[in-house]
């Protein structure tokens, strides 16, 4: 008790200016943090720094005409009246608004500056201007901070409606009646004497991060601007009250280590976010791949064990996915625990269940093979990679629409059937050309698609689905076959990628 008595309470009971300074930067922390709501979901950060720049000439300008009394004044005069001329050049101009602020910020900023250089004020110490210096707070100081935070909150509070709609869809605010004119200038109001209320605390530089990283900081925890107000005004006030400590106990300028304690909050966010950080991301991302390889894998254990009647193991489903053995083991793993593959390490066998769960998976890459043949132009031996590229983002309702555009072909390009929208999905009929004997004519029904290459060379022979076909002579090495008249020579690897429906056989010799 006594080192938190000495850490917190200590510095308030015997120091006055620690009590000031304690009551400026709740006031600075929780009105700023407020407003940069408001300027992150309009994406006019820089709004904030082309004002509080701009406000360094009424420093000046106030200083020359009232002395301290002035300073105040003519800050908050610079501040509203440059914010106006933004936004009336804005309007009235093909001058965009980041160009606009630019050009303002820069020009007050070089005037102020110049008039430091000719005038050389006794009274302002430039330092402190821009850089802050919340120790050394006053009664007058605390009135006008406390004011200013006072006006820009019940103003806030008053047209919250407003300012939330027109924040988010200035169109529709429009279209509603609301005056987006009138709030756009209340706003850049409000904006200015939030800046002038905080340059004593944090300065005119770092009263950016003050406008910025609060906003930013509680838009990576809430989509809603009522909870991001609430949580960016707990950031501005956590790390401008740890900020004022830090600087009391470790003897640092007090507005930077106000930023610091508030960019601090900012990067755990940014990490630790439930849903839109570094880490969720990333564990959405790898949720989402392994989930793609389930879906990939249990179709393929599927279509080769039910449709084609294939001996599957994880090998196979390795070559043909071209994905590493362990990820394949591992989605194994995944989809024996679901149910929908039988148990056992050789040979791979799906489930009832799991035939049902694939069919869907069946259809949508089928669906998507004949929607890019018919309708995209694709090459026969391009369909199979760029379905398996595209079906894990696209939605049901675009597959029916895809299914609508093809007149509900029964088969997809390389003569697989498509199954129905109830998941039908029956063993092939057909024999791998590389099974048939000599003699044998009938009519292939259609290409395995796993192998682009093989598949491109197959289609440039002649042998697609539908085309008649028979065996001529077979030999160890080699079928050659009869195709539209013509023969030619296949491989045992071509052949077993060629499935036949057997018409007749031919008398021996």
């Amino acid at each position: 008790m006594d080192a938190l008595w000495a850490l917190l309470a200590a510095p308030l009971v015997d120091y006055g200016f620690m009590r000031h300074a304690l009551a400026v930067v709740v006031v600075v922390g929780i009105t700023s943090s407020v407003l940069s709501c408001l300027l992150v979901v309009r994406r006019q950060a820089l709004m904030g720094d082309a004002i509080s720049h701009s406000v360094l000439l009424g420093v000046v300008l106030g200083w020359m005409l009232g002395r301290h009394a002035g300073i105040f004044w003519g800050a908050l005069a610079s501040g509203i009246l440059s914010g106006i001329a933004i936004t009336y050049v804005e309007r009235n101009s093909r001058v965009k608004l980041d160009a606009a602020m630019g050009v303002f910020f820069t020009f007050a900023f070089a005037l102020g500056l110049a008039f430091i250089s000719v005038v050389r004020p006794t009274g302002i110490d430039l330092f402190h201007v821009l850089f802050g210096n919340v120790l050394g707070v006053g009664r007058e100081e605390l009135a006008l901070t406390a004011l200013c935070g006072a006006l820009v909150l019940g103003t806030l509070g008053v047209f919250y409606r407003g300012f939330h709609l027109w924040s988010f869809d200035e169109q529709m605010a429009r279209a509603a009646g609301v005056p987006t004119g009138l709030l756009h200038y209340l706003f850049t109001a409000l904006l200015s004497a939030t800046i002038v209320a905080s340059l004593q605390a944090v300065g005119l530089i770092l009263v950016i991060a003050m406008l910025v990283t609060p906003g930013a900081t509680a838009y990576l925890l809430s989509n809603r601007l009522g909870s991001m107000m609430a949580i960016a005004a707990a950031v501005g006030l956590l790390g401008s009250v740890g900020g004022l400590y830090g600087s009391y106990h470790l003897d640092v300028a007090s507005g930077p280590a106000m930023v610091i304690a508030v960019s601090v909050f900012f990067a755990a966010a940014f990490l630790f976010a439930p849903q839109q950080g570094v880490l969720a991301r990333a564990r959405a991302r790898r949720g989402q791949r392994r989930a793609s390889l389930d879906e990939d894998v249990l179709r393929a254990v599927v279509t080769l064990d039910w449709e084609f009647g294939k001996r599957v193991d994880a090998r196979l489903l390795s070559e043909r996915l071209a994905t590493s053995p362990r990820s394949v083991r591992g989605a194994l793993r995944r989809l024996r625990a679901r149910g929908l593959l039988l148990p056992g390490k050789e040979r791979l066998h799906s489930t009832p269940k799991g035939v049902e769960a694939a069919a869907p998976l069946v259809r949508r890459h089928r669906v998507i093979e004949s929607y890019l043949y018919q309708v995209e132009g694709y090459g026969m031996a391009d369909l199979h990679a760029a379905a398996e590229a595209r079906e894990h983002d696209i939605d049901p309702e675009t597959i029916e629409y895809m299914q609508g555009r093809l007149d509900d072909a029964a088969f997809d390009p390389h003569g697989h059937r498509i199954p129905h929208g109830d998941g039908d999905l029956r063993p092939v009929s057909a024999a791998p050309l590389a099974e048939l004997g000599a003699g044998v004519a009938g009519r292939i029904s259609m290409l395995d698609d796993d192998r682009s290459d093989i598949l491109l060379d197959l289609a440039e022979r002649g042998l697609l689905p539908k085309v008649p076909l028979r065996v001529v002579r077979r030999s160890e090495g080699s079928i050659r076959v009869s195709v539209g008249g013509r023969e030619t020579v296949l491989s045992p690897e071509q052949a077993r990628r060629v499935y036949v429906t057997p018409m007749s056989v031919a008398p021996a010799g």
